[in-house]
């Protein structure tokens, strides 16, 4: 299972990425890796801006698979601007989550 720290970055990177394509500024080399993207989630036609975030969300969590090949088209593909600075150069193998967060209480006298 991918923790969710990567699919919440992923699917950020996902949704700049889609969300410029949508409003035209998107590069070249954007506009293929969006195609490639789409590709894999299956999605005949680009997503509502609204539910973008959350169908790749979906997608990714259904599929560990996938964020594979995701995370390698945003890597590959790292001069695409917004999304691609996003991700940066992800290993999404080392990453480690606590899932046990300690706070110390602070008291302002």
């Amino acid at each position: 299972m991918t923790d969710p720290i990567t699919i919440a970055t992923i699917t950020a990177a996902v949704s700049v990425l889609g969300n410029e394509y949508l409003k035209g500024i998107a590069s070249d080399a954007a506009k293929s890796t969006w195609q490639s993207i789409k590709s894999l989630f299956g999605w005949k036609a680009d997503p509502e801006p609204s539910s973008m975030a959350a169908d790749a969300a979906e997608k990714l969590c259904a599929s560990p698979e996938l964020v594979e090949k995701i995370l390698q088209l945003l890597n590959d593909a790292g001069a695409i601007g917004t999304a691609g600075a996003m991700v940066g150069r992800i290993n999404a193998k080392n990453v480690i989550v606590s899932k046990t967060i300690t706070t110390q209480k602070l008291e302002l006298k």
